[in-house]
């Protein structure tokens, strides 16, 4: 998470806020014409989320399959695979080495760092081309820091303030990826991503229709969160149908911003199956739902009283230094430490649901 120090032109006051897109820091811009600047700091990916070279297979994405209409679980399983490596943007070569392996030309690349230049408030992104098809992946957060941001959701008073927060990391990084996308060979275009980056590869999704005339084949997210309001939802809607919202367990970043906190919405055919089991076999639902909600049940019966209870959780996790200490790669005590609403939605319990093997 980047610190964004306000400095206030009128002197009035000085702020330091840790936080997505916030309102506090827009109404303060509004009253003192402050100037934000983003200070960097660590960008570096906890082991939640990278994942070793030797597990990335070099058959990854054989099985995508350019010409399916519908819902197609080797589809999902290629899509993980190119949201996984989204995560890996802070290793350049790594990144490379792994296109290289699967047959991919990389096309675009963008990480949060001094090499390639974009702010640290950007999204992370590679755009790459191969097996008949162009795929645009975003990255997402660290579950090491999601207490930040799942703040800023709930706190959030309406929805145009959280599609702020998105559509600034995704500003800065645009012109790139559609550059990308428009020089790209004739062929399918498939936009993924997980977590945060579930709800860039949307908004890229309906920027490339609704900006640069060109129609996404698909559109897999994996534990994304409401993106926007009614309005990104009216203008989304060509792409509903083709979008599949792959949603794991409890997860708690698909259930954020509440659907009762204004008019968020989901957008795309959901796909929702329950903690440790497989997508397989599932039917999507129609595009119109805006499940899941956050269940205050299951949160009291994990001796959670609410989403601030489990945001003190992960608070106190990371202060131990325990988990980011732990070098593991598959599901396992370190990860066992986590709320289970956190642990559902790291990347590793999604290659899991996706019956992919990470060994």
């Amino acid at each position: 998470m980047v610190e964004w120090t306000i400095a206030c032109a009128s002197r009035a006051r000085r702020c330091a806020l840790r936080m997505m897109d916030s309102p506090v820091r827009n109404n303060c811009r509004a009253a003192h014409r402050c100037e934000a600047r983003p200070e960097t700091g660590d960008i570096s990916m906890s082991f939640l989320v990278e994942q070793p070279r030797e597990l990335f297979p070099e058959d990854a994405l054989d099985g995508l399959d350019t010409t399916a209409k519908d819902f197609k679980l080797e589809n999902a399983q290629a899509l993980m695979w190119m949201s996984q490596l989204a995560y890996e943007t802070a290793h350049e070569g790594k990144v490379n080495d792994i296109l290289k392996a699967w047959g991919m030309t990389r096309l675009a690349f963008g990480s949060n760092d001094p090499v390639t230049g974009l702010p640290a408030k950007s999204a992370c992104f590679v755009v790459a081309e191969g097996h008949g098809a162009t795929i645009v992946s975003f990255s997402g957060t660290d579950p090491l820091k999601i207490n930040d941001w799942i703040k800023d959701f709930t706190l959030a008073p309406e929805p145009n303030v959280l599609h702020l927060g998105f559509t600034t990391a995704i500003d800065a990084v645009w012109p790139i990826v559609e550059a990308a996308i428009k020089r790209r060979t004739e062929q399918p275009l498939f936009f993924t991503g997980h977590s945060m980056g579930a709800a860039l590869a949307l908004l890229g999704a309906e920027r490339a229709l609704n900006r640069a005339s060109i129609t996404p084949t698909a559109v897999y997210t994996f534990g994304s969160p409401r993106t926007g309001g009614l309005d990104f939802f009216n203008s989304y809607a060509t792409l509903g149908d083709k979008t599949f919202r792959l949603v794991h367990g409890h997860d708690i970043v698909a259930t954020v911003p509440p659907s009762a906190n204004g008019n968020f919405r989901h957008v795309g055919r959901l796909l929702h199956c329950g903690s440790g089991e497989r997508f397989a076999g599932l039917t999507p639902a129609p595009s119109d739902q805006n499940q899941p909600d956050l269940d205050i049940g299951f949160l009291a019966a994990n001796g959670f009283a609410n989403v601030a209870a489990v945001i003190g959780e992960i608070k106190a996790l990371r202060q131990t230094g325990l988990i980011a200490s732990v070098g593991a790669r598959l599901l396992g005590p370190p990860t066992n430490a986590l709320p289970s609403i956190v642990r559902d939605h790291i990347p590793t319990s999604y290659f899991q649901a996706l019956s992919i093997p990470l060994e």
